[in-house]
């Protein structure tokens, strides 16, 4: 037999070495391989994920409220200092609100809202700018800094009817079904081209009005508009709608589309009577001469307001000797009004004047016998009986929107006739 040396046993022992070598290599490197890959996996997975997110902050709750009304001559300073907040915040807070809002002007009697947070810190500051906004002055939490916000009144508006039956005025009819003064001066604004409402209204007269409130955390806060009313007067029945006139600005017009209001109001003020008609020989009452009386005397309490009957511009203010102090007014078509015996005027001269803007105050200037406005037109320079005036109507609804008027009208008159 043939001799082989690898059988030999030196030579096991030559191959020994290596054998135990690969026989530990291969898990060593199989493991090797699995961590590699498992560090890789989570080396990716850690590159494709989004970052932790940290949980939201949770704001701190409002545990204390402050409310109060500003009283005369008192400052906003006055009121933060007072609910303990320190000089230097209240500085910061009425600094922040300066760019929308100058708290320096705040106003008596307007109320006012401070809230503290779970460790009686301050959270926001709350004004009434008017009846529709008002400014919010707070502590932005995450960034820790002082935020301001002018923000409207959530508002909720409700569509409801009034409706009454009228038994000395309008006004105690109003307040007898729950509604307030301003619901007759609205009623008033739309109608009073045709109806006098000191004269003329009459026991069981009737009134209905589709209009607008608006409602704040689910209590009543303030009137909306009227959207359609109705008012039946000594048995003729007048209908008004509310829609845009061709300027865009909202007006009421008939059934038909023309204009309520007229150029002129019927007259200037709120009166208690008539102390003196338009005459062209009228004694006067302290000279004792006979001589035209070219206007109406309307007797009413020194410091009514007394407004323009038609837009225009102011051609004179001052006083003029018997007439006192007056104000004249030059309309478009040649008309001119004048409002005499004032006790003072609120307007310039130069100025533009709408319909019904106040221009001054009930007084008995110049020579009186007691306060009242002499009021006064003339066209063309030529003197009229405001008593007897028919003065024309306003611009009806633009051709061009006809149709959508009468969308609005038919949706109004079906509520307005039902029960």
């Amino acid at each position: 037999m043939t001799h082989n040396p690898s059988d030999s046993p030196s030579s096991f022992r030559r191959l020994w070495g290596p054998l135990l070598f690969l026989v530990l290599l291969v898990p060593i490197c199989f493991f090797t391989v699995y961590q590699l890959r498992e560090l890789n996996r989570a080396v990716n997975e850690t590159l494709e994920s989004p970052p932790p997110v940290l949980p939201p902050l949770v704001r701190p709750e409002i545990l204390r409220r402050v409310e109060g009304v500003f009283e005369k001559n008192q400052t906003i300073s006055e009121v933060l200092t007072e609910q303990g907040l320190s000089n230097s915040l209240t500085q910061q807070i009425i600094d922040c609100a300066r760019p929308d809002y100058n708290l320096a002007r705040v106003k008596a009697g307007y109320s006012y809202s401070i809230r503290f947070d779970e460790q009686d810190l301050f959270r926001d500051f709350r004004y009434p700018i008017d009846s529709d906004r008002y400014l919010n002055v707070y502590r932005d939490v995450e960034q820790d800094r002082l935020v301001s916000v002018i923000e409207n009144f959530p508002f909720e508006t409700r569509v409801e009817d009034v409706s009454g039956i009228i038994e000395s005025s309008l006004f105690v009819t109003v307040a007898d079904i729950g509604e307030k003064d301003q619901r007759a001066v609205q009623l008033e604004d739309i109608f009073n081209s045709d109806i006098d409402f000191l004269t003329d209204i009459r026991k069981e007269d009737s009134f209905k009005a589709i209009v607008e409130k608006k409602y704040l955390d689910g209590e009543f806060s303030k009137y909306g508009v009227v959207l359609a009313a109705s008012f039946n007067n000594a048995g003729k029945t007048f209908l008004g709608f509310r829609f845009e006139d061709k300027n865009g600005k909202p007006a009421y017009y008939d059934p038909e589309g023309k204009a309520l209001k007229k150029s002129f109001l019927k007259s200037p003020l709120e009166y208690t009577r008539i102390s003196s008609r338009f005459s062209l020989a009228r004694r006067h009452p302290i000279t004792r001469k006979v001589q035209p009386h070219l206007g109406v005397d309307y007797a009413a309490p020194v410091g009514t307001a007394v407004r323009a009957v038609g837009s225009g511009r102011v051609v004179f203010v001052g006083t003029k000797g018997a007439n006192g102090r007056m104000v004249h007014l030059r309309h478009p078509k040649g008309y001119e009004t004048m409002y005499l015996h004032l006790s003072r005027y609120t307007v310039k001269s130069g100025a533009h004047v709408s319909q019904g803007d106040l221009i001054g105050y009930v007084g008995s200037s110049g020579l009186s016998t007691g306060p009242h406005l002499d009021f006064r037109i003339r066209r063309n320079g030529e003197a009229l009986n405001p008593l007897r005036m028919i003065f024309p109507p306003g611009d009806p609804v633009p051709p061009e929107k006809l149709d959508q008027f009468a969308v609005v009208r038919d949706l109004w008159m079906e509520r307005l006739v039902s029960e």
